[in-house]
């Protein structure tokens, strides 16, 4: 009885194990391991739309707000642009390659078929669009052999001169691949156009005229040609055109560089700020000075009264802070202006490139004596109308409206005329000094855009000395100049020694410190305009 008792103990113990075995799945094991709500493949769609969310100006690094002098602060670590205080803030980053060219490169393997033209064509040109903004701030860079993975892990630096080489080229190439009878550009998932191709062909060719224009000084027959064939194949004209960005005031969907604006200074109305800034003395006494009707739209002054503040954008009560010439709270700190709540909505849009920008480039090109069917007049007023309008799009926040109408427009360039007879460089400075304002908020354009035209003409040294004498603020690291790059990533000494090195020799500056950040890009030529940046 026991002797058959554990036979047939054994033999179930054996059925159960062969039946384990059978049954046990190593596939269905490592399935174990995944996230249910990870999505482990690429939908073309939703990478297309991340792709286009990720191409607009962002967050823009706070050294080039004050650099460039839209804002100004009283304290000095948080100073990096308008002191000059510090380094911080002003090394480059190599997130190019692993954020959106990596994205967009993924993209791409996964739109077969000789009928997704379009659809390839879009994401070369947000290709495009996302490294020229990176070798305009930092030169240099791996271009031919970026990208190979396991193939070339320490890939050279490409020339700047031939990496907008390569860029034009391809750009073109990819505009001229585009065809209207063939599938638009993903639909609804393309945020900016809704897959319109003809307008992806405005974007690209508008595109591809910032990019000659970069060539004006450096070579000019090349930038000439560049030009010339963008406008001929048709750049934004209309309201329409602009690629923008839509946020809204709701959790997962602001406006992110809004959050930073609010993070960094603007908490709450009134009162001291996180980084004590304000907009610059600059900035607001050229809207002033100008009756620029931009003025109440983007500026307030917050008036205290019974533990409250009230907004006042009456043009005449705007005050800028000067940049450099104070390092503690100023007791009229309450009287500078800052942006206007209608600025700093949350759900405000980022404006990518439109009209305003394209029409100013055509007004340069005319000047230059370039043949963009028209002249450098009608261009210019047409970019200060197309930059007007597109205030617009701002949602209007009490006391504010971004909508300006036809007559104030009118009445500016009555008062601001173009200056038809003057000299070409009274031209360029007009033009420059408008894209400084149209731009607003798109600060590496404008920066890249300033450090070729030298244009408007900043002061940097507004700090009064004991002698009584206006100097660059004490202590500064730059010698009392704007920096005119930011530095590569110092991690690249580390994993691509041998090129990081050559390619920081070639550019005549060694670490981020060394040369003041003074080195310049391979565009960036000419004695300047008699200020000492």
């Amino acid at each position: 009885m026991k002797k058959t008792f554990f036979k047939l103990i054994y033999a179930a113990g054996a059925v159960l194990l062969v039946t384990t075995m059978q049954s046990c799945n190593t596939e269905k094991l490592t399935d174990l391991n995944k996230n249910p709500d990870a999505i482990e493949y690429v939908i073309p769609e939703y990478s297309f739309t991340a792709a286009v969310l990720a191409s607009g100006p962002g967050e823009n690094y706070r050294a080039l707000g004050q650099g460039l002098q839209y804002f100004s602060s009283y304290k000095e670590v948080p100073a990096t642009g308008d002191k000059f205080y510090n380094f911080n803030g002003t090394a480059g980053s190599f997130g190019v390659y692993t954020g959106q060219w990596n994205r967009l490169l993924q993209l791409a393997k996964e739109i077969p078929g000789a009928e997704n033209v379009n659809k390839r064509a879009a994401v070369e040109i947000l290709r495009i669009l996302a490294f020229h903004q990176q070798t305009d701030v930092m030169g240099d860079m791996p271009y031919a052999d970026a990208m190979k993975g396991l193939d070339n892990l320490k890939p050279k630096y490409d020339t700047q001169k031939s990496i907008y080489t390569a860029m034009l080229t391809e750009l073109e190439t990819a505009l001229k691949s585009m065809d209207a009878t063939k599938p638009n550009v993903f639909g609804s998932a393309d945020p900016y156009f809704k897959g319109d191709v003809a307008k992806w062909k405005k974007f690209g060719y508008t595109l591809m005229l910032r990019l000659g224009m970069r060539l004006s000084d450096v070579e000019p027959a090349t930038a000439k040609a560049w030009v010339e064939k963008a406008v001929a194949g048709g750049v934004m004209t209309a309201f329409a055109d602009i690629a923008y960005l839509k946020y809204a005031n709701v959790t997962g969907q602001m406006n992110p560089r809004v959050n930073g604006y609010i993070a960094g200074d603007f908490t709450s109305p009134g009162g001291d700020n996180v980084e004590g800034s304000k907009w610059s003395g600059k900035f607001i006494d050229h809207l002033k000075n100008t009756n620029d009707p931009r003025l109440p739209v983007i500026s307030v002054v917050w008036v205290p009264s019974g533990g409250t503040y009230t907004a006042n954008n009456t043009p005449s009560a705007q005050r800028g802070m000067v940049n450099g010439s104070i390092n503690t709270r100023p007791s009229d700190f309450d009287s500078y202006s800052e942006p206007s709540l209608l600025y700093i909505d949350r759900g405000s849009p980022i404006i990518t490139m439109g009209p305003a920008e394209a029409y100013l480039l055509i007004a340069e090109a005319a000047a230059r004596g370039w043949s963009v069917g028209t002249t450098a007049l009608a261009a210019y007023d047409n970019g200060v109308r197309a930059a007007m309008a597109q205030w617009a799009l701002w949602p209007s926040v009490a006391p504010h409206s971004g909508v300006i109408t036809t007559s104030q427009v009118d009445a500016y360039l009555l008062a601001n005329p173009y200056p038809v007879i003057g000299t070409f460089a009274q031209q360029l400075e007009t033009i420059s000094t408008q894209k400084w304002i149209s731009l607003l908020g798109d600060d590496y354009e404008v920066y890249s855009n300033w450090r070729r035209t030298k244009y408007p003409v900043f002061n940097y040294a507004n700090w009064t000395n004991t002698s009584g004498q206006k100097v660059s603020y004490p202590g500064n690291v730059t010698a009392g100049k704007m920096w005119r790059r930011f530095s590569l990533p110092i991690a690249e000494r580390n994993v691509n020694p041998d090129n990081y090195y050559e390619a920081i020799k070639r550019q005549n500056y060694s670490e981020e410190q060394i040369d003041l950040l003074q080195g310049r890009m391979w565009w960036d030529v000419g004695p300047g305009t008699g200020q000492s940046n």
